[in-house]
């Protein structure tokens, strides 16, 4: 075997400077209480938490930041999109103006003209009339409505949900609030529309009727003043005596009271046939529809069940059932002639359903046949009492005129006797103050109606939109939020190590160092050379520092073959064993490497050094310990790599003593012997190394060991009465324990 001799210091761009780990320079940190600084410690942390704190949550968030950035925003986005779709709109309001013109001042007739504000009265209840919205709903586009359609009585709905309100003296409004908006407004456009032909058709047989009634009121006044100047004339030539005024008082009286009875009677029977027309047209309307509406399933189902071939064939039906009843009491379930019994009946009545079902569509023309002649014999009735009532009305209106006339006579009779500018004048400013009347209704017959539409119907919707940004906002900031916590909470449950602390008060373990974070390549590239230079120092600086702790260690225990394993794979151990080695062989001390990590080797890479032979090979007794050992780039420093593993090395590790004689060799020949290992949870070539070293050293990485198997790993050591030495926590970030990096320079050689 070659021996090891002293060399020089490490080169700053030696094998630390590749190294995989990052952070700090080491510091020793006190064991919990309880222990001892140079005794192993044993496992004896906090149990495990159910809950983390604050700072827990933000650092375990920290690690997983990107993720839960980016499945908080969707968890957000989602959130608020689903929030602004479910938050009602509120109700929207659609709208039409009327503009009413005030009425002709009146003459006399206030029953015909009447006052303006029950004109506006009778016009806001014309809107809601049940031919105006029947008419509204003839529209094709307005029946296609889901508004008009999904109603069981469309009229009645429109009616209840129509509001007719003044914005002004002569503003009318039409309007409706709902959610349907667009539906809304053409129903209220068609109700306008209808409402404005109806009016205006009104408004012209009302202006109709007054310029006839004014007429007919100047041929009576003509007459009136023709018969007066007559009698006078001829009382002054025949120089008779004067009418008694008394008496004549009397018949004038009895008289305008038999023509105000007529009139109310004309009055009635008008009424009437107003209330029969209407009837006419809605029976008119059934006769056009009574194909298609629907009919009275009960009588349909009624007069298919009474039809003699079903009465016949439900007979034969019943008369079977009956037969099946007897056979019942006689026959035992199942017997071949009950079957029968049992069929025969079941498709008897197979055959009266049938003959119902062929039978209905020709009862559904009969049925609506009889509805139809019902209605027509209806219509016939009130078109023939129609022509009875106005047969009557004609009838009436002669007696009338023949009341008036003798009216007129007694009128004419009784004020004879009177002066004729006493007598004529009234009868002469009441024709002139009609003649003006006709004048101004005849202008403004010629103007523009009095009913006009102001403005079309307009939405005015309601959305709500302060509220359902602000609600909307509110889910996306508390579902971005609640992702986040719950990615952390999640990450909190791995249980990584994200301090120091957290190895001494949760773990109970002895930290002897801490080694910093390896920094980026991005960072090494666009960084400056002597920041760079400076991170290898506080490296060196780092690993001597634990270094010093494990010298004094093995110093007081006798201690020479150490081990550096890990509870899982990558958590830096390899990294920490070649950093370890090296920092000793710069101490002066002779140092030996053993990759003892067969399955998975890589110190062998790390030194630039051949694979085989190595220690595989010695197990096997393929090769002498002395062929394996090799030496690296650092003066003091020996390697003796993994070499190449096999089922035949694993068992030769089993049985140990292949093992203890390497070591034993190894002792005599080295200051110091670093073991690199498996991790210790994976498979159990570590634990069966550990039974021939001194102590073990337990690599952490921060942020990625996880607290339950750190602990597992030393419980296993443990049972094995394997010591521990303590942890080196690698990783450490620069805003944790970073104090006193300032000081460490470079020295000159």
């Amino acid at each position: 075997m070659q021996r090891p001799t002293n060399g020089d210091s490490l080169p700053a761009n030696g094998p630390l400077a590749v190294q995989p780990s990052g952070g700090h320079p080491a510091h020793y940190y006190p064991p919990p209480p309880g222990s001892y600084a140079n005794q192993p410690v044993m496992p004896g942390g906090q149990p495990e938490k159910a809950w983390p704190t604050l700072t827990e949550l933000v650092n375990a968030l920290k690690r997983r930041l990107v993720l839960a950035a980016f499945l908080g925003a969707l968890v957000g986005v989602a959130t608020a999109s689903a929030v602004w779709l479910a938050m009602p709109s509120g109700k929207h309001d659609v709208r039409a103006l009327l503009h009413i013109k005030p009425l002709p001042s009146p003459v006399n007739n206030a029953e015909t003209i009447g006052n303006f504000d029950d004109y506006k009265k009778t016009l806001q209840a014309m809107v809601k009339l049940r031919r105006v919205l029947d008419q509204s709903l003839q529209d094709p586009t307005v029946s296609r409505l889901g508004m008009v359609t999904t109603s069981d009585d469309p009229a009645q709905m429109l009616s209840e949900s129509l509001a007719v309100t003044w914005a002004a003296p002569d503003l009318m409004a039409v309007g409706m609030t709902g959610n349907e908006y667009g539906e809304m407004k053409v129903l209220v456009d068609a109700v306008v529309k209808s409402f404005l032909e109806s009016a205006r058709s009104d408004e012209n047989i009302v202006s109709t009727k007054r310029r006839k009634d004014q007429e007919a009121t100047i041929r009576d006044l003509d007459e009136k003043i023709k018969a007066r100047r007559e009698a006078m004339e001829r009382q002054q030539k025949l120089g008779g005596a004067a009418v008694d005024p008394v008496a004549n008082a009397h018949l004038i009286q009895g008289l305008r009271t038999e023509i105000s009875s007529y009139a109310n009677e004309i009055y009635g029977v008008e009424k009437a046939i107003r209330l029969l027309k209407i009837d006419i047209d809605r029976q008119q309307l059934d006769l056009k529809t009574i194909d298609t509406a629907p009919i009275d399933t009960t009588d349909l189902e009624a007069a298919t069940r009474n039809d003699a071939q079903v009465l016949e064939k439900q007979g034969v039906v019943t008369t079977m059932d009956r037969s099946l009843a007897n056979l019942l009491k006689s026959m035992t379930p199942g017997s071949p002639a009950l079957v029968e019994a049992e069929s025969r009946l079941r498709k008897a009545r197979e055959e009266v359903a049938r003959t119902v079902e062929s039978l209905r569509p020709n009862y559904d023309k009969v049925i609506r046949a009889e509805v139809k002649r019902k209605v027509a014999g209806k219509l016939a009735g009130d078109q023939a009492a129609i022509a009875d009532q106005l047969q009557n009305l004609e009838g009436m209106n002669k007696i009338r005129g023949t009341k008036e006339a003798e009216l007129k006579d007694l009128v004419a009779s009784s004020n004879q006797q009177r002066v004729e500018d006493d007598d004529l004048k009234p009868l002469l400013e009441q024709k002139a103050t009609v003649l003006k009347q006709m004048v101004v209704d005849g202008a403004g017959a010629n103007r523009d109606n009095r009913i006009t539409l102001k403005e079309e119907a307009i939405v005015n919707l309601n959305q709500k939109l302060r509220q359902k940004v602000l609600v909307a906002l509110g889910g996306f900031v508390g579902g971005t939020l609640l992702v986040m916590a719950a990615i952390g909470f999640l990450e909190w449950r791995s249980r990584r190590v994200d301090s120091v602390d957290q190895v001494i008060n949760e773990l109970g373990m002895r930290v002897i160092g801490t080694i910093p974070a390896f920094p980026s390549k991005q960072s090494l590239k666009s960084g400056a050379a002597a920041q760079n230079q400076n991170w290898r120092f506080v490296l060196n600086e780092s690993v001597n520092s634990a270094r010093t702790m494990l010298l004094h260690t093995a110093k007081t225990q006798n201690m020479q073959v150490l081990m550096v394993t890990s509870a899982m794979q990558g958590e830096g151990k390899t990294s920490l064993a070649s950093q370890l080695a090296t920092s000793m062989a710069t101490a002066g001390l002779r140092t030996l490497i053993l990759d003892c990590d067969l399955r998975n080797p890589s110190m062998h890479k790390l030194f630039d050094a051949q694979l085989t032979p190595g220690c595989s090979e010695v197990l096997c007794q393929e090769v002498d310990v002395s062929d394996a050992v090799q030496p690296t780039s650092v003066p003091n420093l020996w390697l003796i790599p993994a070499g190449q593993c096999s089922n035949r090395v694993i068992s030769a590790l089993a049985q140990g003593h292949p093992l203890e004689t390497l070591f034993n060799r190894l002792r005599g020949q080295f200051d110091f012997i670093v073991v690199d290992s498996c991790p210790v949870l994976p498979v159990a070539d570590t634990l069966l190394v550990g039974q021939h070293v001194d102590g073990v050293v337990l690599s952490i990485l921060q942020d990625i060991s996880q607290l339950p198997k750190v602990q597992t790993t030393a419980e296993r050591l443990a049972q094995l009465n394997i010591p521990l030495l303590g942890t080196v926590v690698n990783g450490i970030k620069p805003d944790v324990h970073a104090y006193g990096y300032n000081y460490v320079k470079q020295l000159p050689a």
